[in-house]
């Protein structure tokens, strides 16, 4: 999430929370301007592991900049002031998101400084959960991560805004092709499942399979396999025998 991205997502936000109607006003449910001064509290709620493209070095920087354009060239906050809090969703021990410590950084922001929106979380598991409590609670959450299929179900994540690439989109990809080709009977989905942290490999399938799936009917087998799997040969006779078309997801 770069600079430029940064300034339209807060003006925007911005806008909504500072017109009468706005986030504020929808039957209590939003957040932080309890002071009353019609100020802006965000709580950016990211991981500090570079490993991360969301991770909370790269993106609060941003944030902070967009901010000064915001308030000092553009004069769009109208006297008011965007107050930007971060909150680290990481486990130190593991160096990874932490789905536990994101839901409780989330309630206690939610329940003490009472933010009018959230930045974050990237990753989807921490994503997941502080995103059904922003829609219970009425509150806007913008990410640059979430790619998974399953965030396309806006009656559960209702106010969840996506700046960042989605699976579902490479399942668009996977249906053109396949329709291009007259693959339209079956499809093989093998991936390296790797069971920690947040699963890139099985999110990136997921939105392959389910899209070839539902969208275009093709029968879809998947295959994962784990960090000790040996037997490759195995894995090529699966694709001759079942498969028409064979995405594959290996670790480089």
């Amino acid at each position: 999430m770069g600079r430029g991205c940064c300034c339209l997502l807060l003006a925007a936000l911005s806008c909504s929370l500072l017109l009468p109607g706005g986030c504020r006003g929808r039957g209590g449910g939003g957040g932080g301007g309890g002071n009353g001064n019609g100020n802006i509290t965000v709580a950016v709620m990211l991981p500090d592991n570079h490993k991360y493209p969301w991770a909370l070095p790269r993106v609060l920087p941003a944030i902070l900049m967009a901010h000064e354009d915001l308030h000092g060239k553009h004069g769009l906050l109208l006297g008011r002031h965007i107050n930007v809090l971060n909150y680290s969703t990481e486990d130190p021990a593991a160096g990874s998101c932490a789905e536990s410590r994101a839901q409780v950084v989330a309630v206690d922001a939610k329940l003490y400084i009472g933010p009018d929106a959230f930045f974050g979380p990237g990753c989807v598991y921490p994503l997941a959960s502080v995103g059904r409590f922003a829609s219970h609670w009425r509150l806007p959450l913008i990410t640059a991560g979430g790619p998974a299929y399953g965030f396309d179900k806006r009656d559960e994540y209702r106010t969840i805004v996506r700046s960042g690439p989605s699976t579902t989109k490479l399942g668009d990809f996977a249906n053109v092709l396949h329709a291009h080709f007259n693959w339209t009977s079956r499809a093989v989905v093998i991936f390296h499942d790797l069971r920690h942290d947040d699963r890139p490999h099985y999110f990136l399938s997921e939105g392959i399979y389910l899209n070839l799936k539902e969208e275009m009917n093709v029968t879809v087998e998947a295959q994962p396999y784990e960090d000790d799997y040996k037997d490759y040969k195995e894995l090529i006779a699966f694709m001759k025998e079942r498969g028409r078309s064979e995405w594959n997801r290996f670790e480089m």
